[in-house]
């Protein structure tokens, strides 16, 4: 089953992939292989290969940092964990910037599995057939993710820094929209030095606002 999801993921993006069982070799190959050799419940004499194949006319070949890419390893590696996971019930899982080192193409496509993978509705014959919650930690996501518009999805910004607010109260969208839209330039009125200006209780004016930060810039 793993090595079946981890096909069909990897084709998604383009590319081609396959989960091998391979068996170590004899430790003295002086000797024949006895019988206990030929155990396949030897668990210690087997290993996942991962196979992978990024371009048509290349040949499978077994994932490795001398042939593929940083990227290439990255978004194999995520592919079969997604498979794997699959596999086993959690309550909640969690990753911490497993977009770091992909191009934009991939870093979509990745996040988009993500999503199908832990939004999926549990089965109604078993109470532990479930995707559980799934937490990715990242600094930085891309713009204009349409994945993100999916009703399960929940996302939580957090900043830090000088200029954020000391009371959370003080984030008021309604004022940074009506500051945008006073800002903005109307084409039928342009702004001269007889329009009236904006107050906002709240939030300083644009010019005292850039002229607190480059006191602040000169000080530091």
């Amino acid at each position: 089953k793993v090595n079946s999801l981890f096909s069909v993921y990897m084709s998604e993006l383009g590319c081609a992939g396959q989960i091998v069982l391979r068996k170590g070799d004899v430790p003295d190959r002086s000797t024949q292989p006895t019988q206990e050799d030929n155990n396949i419940f030897q668990f210690d004499q087997w290993g996942v290969e991962i196979q992978v194949k990024f371009r048509e006319k290349a040949k499978m070949s077994v994932l490795s940092a001398q042939r593929h890419s940083g990227g290439e390893r990255s978004v194999s590696t995520i592919m079969y964990l997604m498979a794997l996971q699959e596999l086993m019930v959690s309550p909640f899982r969690c990753v911490d910037e497993i977009n770091q080192g992909l191009d934009e193409r991939n870093e979509r496509l990745v996040f988009k599995r993500i999503v199908a993978n832990s939004t999926k509705p549990p089965k109604r014959d078993s109470l532990t057939n479930h995707s559980g919650q799934y937490f990715l930690i990242t600094p930085k996501l891309l713009p204009n993710l349409v994945d993100m518009e999916e009703e399960a999805v929940t996302v939580h910004v957090i900043t830090n820094g000088p200029y954020t607010f000391e009371n959370p109260l003080d984030w008021n969208i309604d004022n940074f929209v009506s500051i945008a839209e006073s800002e903005a330039p109307e084409e039928s009125n342009v702004n001269d030095e007889n329009s009236p200006v904006v107050a906002n209780n709240n939030v300083e004016p644009r010019s005292e606002r850039s002229t607190a930060s480059k006191k602040k810039r000169r000080m530091s």
